[in-house]
């Protein structure tokens, strides 16, 4: 997962990043769908898996699906451990967690990733407050603190980091082929076997 130990700051475009995005511009749509027929295929591939892939409200937005994600389901989850630089899990039949899964799929030579750690469980930023889905989380979840992990509602109170612990981000290339994801679904599928 990318970590981050100090503040930086990268506000501009380079010339040569903005003439390739202005190359690549005719082949949006085209792109664009191609990354939803993977997104798609995916979600047929996983539908009766114990996962959601990554949501969106159809109703009101239409996704670019640049990336396609995957959560697993909290009771689906085999124990798991991420620390700051090295994570454990407990393998657990008909269970997994995002790091047996990205470990998979590095034996096929995939590359996936974990979902991106939330800012306030970066190392510089650990001490500033942050927000949950009932206020202010400063000091209310971590390990030193009988409860706190879960709200009055008895769900995650950190969203970002119940996001991060149980999600992955999959291949996502829209030059993968049919095949190539194939053997992706059939992968992961395997870790819930």
């Amino acid at each position: 997962w990318y970590q981050h130990e100090k503040v930086g700051y990268n506000y501009r475009m380079s010339n040569v990043i903005a003439g390739v995005v202005r190359g690549q511009f005719p082949y949006l749509k085209e792109h664009i769908a191609q990354k939803k027929a993977i997104y798609e295929r995916y979600r047929e591939g996983f539908k009766d898996l114990p996962v959601r892939m990554n949501p969106f409200d159809a109703e009101n937005s239409e996704p670019n699906y640049w990336l396609s994600c995957l959560v697993i389901d909290p009771e689906a989850m085999c124990r798991q451990v991420r620390g700051e630089q090295e994570s454990l899990y407990l393998p657990e039949p008909g269970k997994s967690c995002p790091m047996e899964i990205l470990e998979t799929l590095a034996r096929y030579n995939a590359e996936g990733r974990p979902i991106w750690k939330p800012m306030h469980m970066q190392p510089i930023f650990r001490m500033n407050g942050f927000v949950t889905r009932e206020g202010n989380g400063r000091a209310r979840t971590n390990a030193y603190i009988a409860g706190g992990a879960v709200g009055k509602d008895g769900k995650p109170l950190d969203v970002g980091m119940d996001l991060f612990q149980r999600g992955l981000c999959l291949p996502s290339d829209n030059k993968m082929t049919p095949v190539q994801q194939d053997r992706i679904i059939a992968a992961v599928r395997a870790c819930f076997e």
